[in-house]
């Protein structure tokens, strides 16, 4: 029964144990390859360049190529760092020079420590300061290119250590580009500083140029990895264009005489904006995040970002607008810490521990608080009130403390996590209570729907869950899955497809998130009914339920009530709870089966006997069956005889009135002959007029037209209703026939003709060409156009200028696919919103007493509903509803 199942579990098994992917290592790894051969020998060379100015002399600030002064200092120098960061020296001891260059060497030919008169240029203009020069010693390289080099190092290797271990994930990919151009940025400044390195100089602010986009390009990946098509593709390249255009103009400008900083202040707006863009990229993944993935993802980041990012934000803006009272090396002291957190959300798959992590750092932090404070209290304040127990009192009272500590650390250690525990979560989950109630369940239950049950009453109540659904595989492709919802009721789902893949699939990972099962079940069908099994389900979470390592089922966990994700001790729990719950399952079941086949015994035992009792109840169930038939045929003839009588004497009427219109007429022809005769006797004429005038001859030469006319047309009205019963109710009405649905629409409209012209109601039908002839229950369709006539009837009343369409067309590429859209609309009174949901419920309804029943739109959906088709209903209040059904072609 489960041989997929086991033919997956096969495959994990075998997958576990393979050896080294057949990929070449070069091909799989050849990024973090390629970084590492080029990242390796720039910072070995730019760590050797970095140490030759031990013991120098030097100007007491430093210059790029261009005699600007950058954003990089001590904690004391330069002097004065508002006006002389990003200013130009133009002059030295009143000696014009055009490069730091010559700043460097006669600065270098005077010992530290003599003044030098320097002339810088600003936004402002000229101004002149007296500096005396300093020797670089060990600790103005450590705030400055210590800090540069140690950053660059700690970016590098942490993004070339994730491209090694997640070298298929985009946000790996990206990241390690992100570190790259950060980590050769900041090494790469020392030959920004230095004479004779021009174009390694000017990678320097390239490199710079470009931070913003990496971040941006992060940010789109990170928590949520996005995956561009189409026209979308080239969106990740966009902040890269416009770092590009930064770089070019900084290239241009900044290096031009004199130089430009707008390019530069550009750059390091567009960085605050890049740091900003991942900023926001956390705070809306966190929220729009349907998956727990993400959100653990932000947690696990969380602290180091709210620790290092804001403060390159800030200096960043800070040098943009022209405040430069920060050096800019300092706001990366930091900064590391937030790219091991983001590297480490990004390489690690399982970030169930994350929650615990977090709480027990609090915890720890908290308990070193108390402990802190504890120390004050109990051993530097009696010192202080009691001055008098001098250096021998201190020593007593450091001995009581450090007892009472020993004693009371262990249940301090509990409170505080207790503490913690519930300013994160608000209640403990009392997890030894939920197993026992469980496990009294497991042990006291055989009936397979009970234990279904009550597993998803206590995980929901329990963990607080907006649903729960429990999986269990009843062949290769299909099982039966139950589901709960909040403290409502289970409710069962016979017969989903799914179920056995989504076991399958999570017993590979314990547990699973939804968003990582498609990647794990191989064949497409399958991925296809998973995916919808766990969408139908609102899973967020898959635990597997297996037993002897065959995989039986699922349970598949709705989101927390709170909004919080799981946690491992969660995850642990629920673990048990499946063990538990796979072992139940497989009792029930067995003892299902031991009843079954003691039912087959008892059943073999009975067969004899039961014979001839079904023999006879088949005889009675044939004796009835051919009475309904004889029923039914007598019917049929009945209805025909009917139909054939009314159908005879009208003709033979309509045939007389025929005649009697052709003899009347003679009769007048023969009337007009007499009249144009003279008559002579004039008492014969007297008499002839008066009785003319007396029998109204004239008037009836003229009415007996219309009276023909009228009785013809009411021959044909009955002819059309006969038509019209027949076509509405025939014999065969159990049955589906081929019929054009246009008839059935205009036997309809002829039927309720009278109410239609008593309110005055135009009626509109249309049919395209091509809409083919379909097998349907007849009568049935006539009941659904008559009623949603009726329905439009009542709608228009009163309304000015009512109308009807009826509109058919169809969808599809020939005769043999697609499907007939139907459309009823109507401009009358419409419904109201909130009465739309419950208009297919049975005796709903919106009409006065006495008009309607509720029953026929309940009617006219179980009717199209069973020809396999679809009905919706849209209506404005004031405008007028549209009924458009669809039935397959």
């Amino acid at each position: 029964m489960l041989g997929v199942m086991d033919r997956l579990a096969v495959r994990r098994r075998l997958s576990d144990t393979s050896p080294l992917p057949m990929i070449p290592l070069v091909s799989r790894y050849w990024r973090p390859i390629f970084a590492l051969l080029l990242a390796a020998p720039l910072t070995i060379y730019a760590l050797k360049c970095s140490t030759n100015w031990f013991a120098q002399p030097f100007p007491g600030f430093l210059m790029m190529e261009n005699g600007v002064v950058p954003t990089v200092g001590g904690t004391t120098w330069p002097e004065d760092k508002a006006r002389v960061f990003h200013a130009q020296v133009v002059a030295v001891d009143g000696k014009a020079v055009t490069s730091s260059d010559t700043v460097y060497r006669y600065v270098a030919q005077h010992p530290a420590g003599t003044r030098f008169e320097y002339t810088f240029r600003n936004a402002q203009g000229l101004f002149t300061l007296v500096l005396p020069s300093l020797s670089f010693g060990p600790r103005d390289y450590l705030e400055t290119y210590g800090i540069l080099f140690l950053f660059g190092l700690i970016c590098l290797a942490s993004g070339i250590v994730v491209g090694f271990l997640q070298p298929e994930r985009a946000a790996a990919r990206v990241y390690l580009l992100q570190a790259m151009l950060t980590g050769l940025y900041a090494t790469s400044a020392v030959f920004l500083h230095q004479p004779g390195f021009p174009v390694l100089g000017r990678l320097c602010l390239v490199l710079e140029s470009f931070f913003a986009a990496s971040w941006i390009h992060v940010s789109l990946l990170f928590p949520i990895e996005r995956r561009f098509s189409g026209r979308w593709r080239i969106l990740p390249l966009a902040p890269y264009l416009v770092s590009a255009a930064i770089a070019t103009l900084v290239l241009i400008r900044f290096f031009g005489t004199p130089p430009d900083r707008t390019p530069l202040r550009v750059a390091y707006v567009y960085n605050s904006l890049g740091l900003a863009c991942f900023i926001a990229s956390l705070v809306r993944g966190y929220a729009e995040a349907r998956d727990p993935l993400p959100r653990l993802r932000v947690k696990a980041i969380l602290v180091g970002a709210l620790i290092c990012l804001p403060w390159p934000l800030l200096v960043f803006l800070d040098n943009a607008l022209e405040s430069r009272s920060i050096p800019l090396q300092f706001a990366l002291v930091l900064t590391p810490l937030g790219y091991a957190t983001l590297g480490y959300a990004i390489v690690k798959h399982d970030m169930w521990d994350i929650d615990r992590i977090v709480r027990r750092t609090f915890a720890y932090v908290l308990l070193s608080v108390v402990v802190l404070v504890g120390y004050v209290v109990l051993l530097e304040l009696p010192l202080r009130v009691l001055p008098w127990l001098g250096a021998e009192g201190r020593t007593v009272i450091g001995m009581v403390f450090v007892l009472v500590l020993a004693l009371a650390l262990d249940p301090l250690r509990t409170a505080v996590q207790s503490l913690v525990d519930h300013a994160f979560f608000r209640r403990r989950l009392d997890y030894r209570a939920t197993i026992r109630e469980l496990s009294a369940v497991m042990t006291t239950l055989l009936d397979l729907r009970e234990i279904v049950t009550q597993v998803t009453r206590v995980v929901t109540e329990a963990m607080q869950l907006e649903s729960t659904a429990i999986g269990l595989a009843d062949d290769e492709r299909s099982g039966t899955v139950w589901r709960r919802v909040g403290d409502g009721a289970t409710v069962v789902y016979a017969q989903r497809p799914g179920v056995p893949a989504v076991a399958a699939a999570a017993l590979q990972q314990h547990p699973m998130h939804v968003s990582q099962l498609a990647d794990l079940v191989v064949e497409p069908s399958m991925r296809v009914d998973a995916e919808r099994l766990l969408a139908e389900v609102d899973a967020r979470i898959v635990i597997p339920i297996s037993f002897r390592e065959h995989p039986i089922g699922a349970l598949m966990l709705g989101a927390k009530r709170s909004g919080q994700s799981f946690d491992s001790e969660a995850l642990d729990l629920l673990r048990t709870l499946a063990d538990q719950t796979a072992i139940a399952v497989q009792n029930a079941r067995s003892q299902e089966a031991l009843e079954n086949l003691n039912r087959d015994l008892d059943e073999q035992v009975r067969a004899r006997t039961a014979e001839l009792r079904e023999a006879y109840e088949e005889l009675k169930g044939a004796q009835a069956q051919l009475i309904q038939s004889e029923k039914m045929a007598s019917l049929g003839q009945l209805v025909a005889g009917v139909a054939h009588e009314l159908n005879n004497p009208a003709s033979f009427v309509y045939a007389g009135l025929e005649n009697i219109e052709e003899s009347i007429g003679h009769l007048c022809t023969v009337l007009e002959a007499y009249a144009e005769i003279p008559i002579n006797d004039p008492q014969l004429r007297a008499r002839l007029e008066q009785l003319c005038q007396r029998e109204r001859l004239s008037d009836v030469l003229l009415e007996i037209p219309e009276l023909m006319r009228i009785s013809g047309e009411g021959l044909e009205r009955i002819k059309r209703i006969v038509d019209d019963l027949r076509t509405f109710a025939r014999a065969d009405s159990g049955e589906r026939t081929d019929t054009n649905l246009m008839d059935g629409l205009e036997s309809s409209v002829r039927l309720l003709g009278e109410q239609l012209s008593r309110g005055g109601i135009r009626v509109v039908t249309s049919c395209d060409s091509d809409v083919p002839r379909i097998r349907a229950n007849v009568p049935q369709l006539n009941q659904v156009w008559m009623n949603l006539l009726t329905n439009a009837i009542d709608a228009l009343d009163g309304r000015p200028d009512p109308e009807i369409n009826f509109r058919v067309r169809f969808e599809g590429t020939g005769p043999s696919g697609g499907r007939i859209e139907v459309s009823v609309s109507d401009n009358g009174i419409g419904i109201e919103p909130c009465h739309l949901p419950r208009l297919f419920e049975p005796f709903f309804t919106t009409k006065p007493i006495g008009r309607g029943t509720g029953l026929g739109l309940s009617i006219a959906y179980g009717a199209i509903k069973a020809h396999g088709g679809t009905i919706e209903i849209d209506s404005c209040p004031g405008v007028g509803t549209v009924v458009v059904l669809h039935l397959p072609a």
